[in-house]
């Protein structure tokens, strides 16, 4: 492939300077990721000890109480200490301290890396889950506690988990450590390269790719929008057959706000996948690292956007709760009221 590029590409590659890109980006990355992430680890604490209350007997609630949990993880791994450095020091793959101090930063940002991509990765699936269980309660509602029981809803959540904590822990093997001299900035630091196990395993790391991306930005994304299409048009028909035949009572209402609830949620998860998606149909602006040679500077800013919408995808559920749904607003308010009023937020489970 040759090397020159005309001035059409150029200018394209230049369409915003050095300076305004590393601002955009030390915005970004320092100040509007860490605070949505803030927000969010606040968020998915609430909704853990809301759900634990109201109990993990029925599978919507243990869907979500996963989901909370997975969002917390990443949120956390993703804003890693360790991350923040290594994004700081501005030279890709590379802490510019002293060698005992970037090593230990090297094991810690494996670490958390690791966290980030197996738990996030596994919350990108749990919203699948959720679509199949309400599919399930709409058209079999009679089969449906044979069908989705407690055990095999954790057994599922289990599997996915661990598929993903296993593959990214593969993955993990083809980086490695390595001190050296830089004699342009005349400095010495850590690295992290490709291992001797990677070049071994181009094939298997293409395919992994390939593995990836079908079952994070195409197949889950694709089977909760159309589920949660069909489901929508089914409890339309059937509200509108009830309206002309009786009153359904509170039990309708409260199934009414629980399917609005989780469809809400699989609603913002499949616009995050949308948008996350994006870089694979825009190659030229795809990025996904700070620090290494982007394609251009709108492709380094494109990457931090994509952060800032991952982490608000993990961190907005809580709104979606205590808006939708008046059973854990109401436990959700009753966390900061004084124990003698307690007995007046009402007990039904969401």
């Amino acid at each position: 492939m040759s090397n020159q590029s005309n001035p059409g590409d150029k200018e394209r590659v230049e369409l915003l300077s050095d300076e305004t890109t590393h601002l955009v980006m030390q915005i970004l990355m320092y100040g509007v990721t860490p605070t949505i992430s803030t927000l969010g680890v606040l968020g998915n604490v609430f909704s853990i000890i809301v759900l634990l209350k109201h109990g993990l007997h029925k599978c919507s609630n243990i869907l979500l109480f996963c989901l909370a949990v997975c969002d917390f993880v990443y949120l956390i791994a993703f804003n890693s200490v360790p991350k923040l450095l290594y994004e700081l020091s501005g030279v890709a793959f590379a802490w510019d301290y002293n060698e005992v101090t970037a090593h230990i930063l090297f094991v810690l940002y494996t670490l958390f890396h690791f966290l980030d991509y197996a738990i996030g990765l596994s919350s990108l699936a749990i919203p699948m889950l959720i679509t199949a269980e309400r599919l399930v309660a709409v058209f079999l509602p009679m089969k449906f506690s044979r069908i989705i029981t407690p055990a095999r809803t954790w057994t599922a959540v289990a599997i996915i988990c661990l598929f993903w904590i296993v593959l990214i822990f593969y993955s993990s093997l083809w980086f490695q450590f390595k001190y050296v001299f830089d004699p342009k900035r005349n400095i010495s630091m850590g690295i992290t390269i490709r291992s001797d196990r990677y070049y071994q395993e181009r094939d298997v790391s293409k395919a992994l790719d390939d593995v990836i991306e079908y079952l994070t930005l195409k197949i889950p994304p694709a089977f909760t929008l159309i589920g949660c299409v069909i489901i929508a048009v089914k409890i339309k028909m059937a509200s509108a057959k009830r309206r002309k035949m009786t009153s359904s009572g509170a039990k309708e209402t409260k199934s009414n706000r629980t399917n609005k609830m989780l469809l809400s949620v699989c609603a913002v998860y499949t616009m995050t996948c949308a948008i996350v998606s994006l870089p694979n149909y825009l190659p030229q602006y795809g990025y996904y690292t700070m620090t290494g040679d982007a394609p251009n500077n709108v492709g380094r800013i494109g990457y931090q956007v994509m952060n800032v919408v991952g982490c608000t995808n993990s961190s907005c559920n809580f709104i979606v709760y205590v808006g939708l749904n008046k059973n854990f607003r109401d436990t959700w308010k009753s966390l900061f009221t004084p124990c003698g009023y307690r007995e007046k937020v009402p007990k039904e489970r969401m």
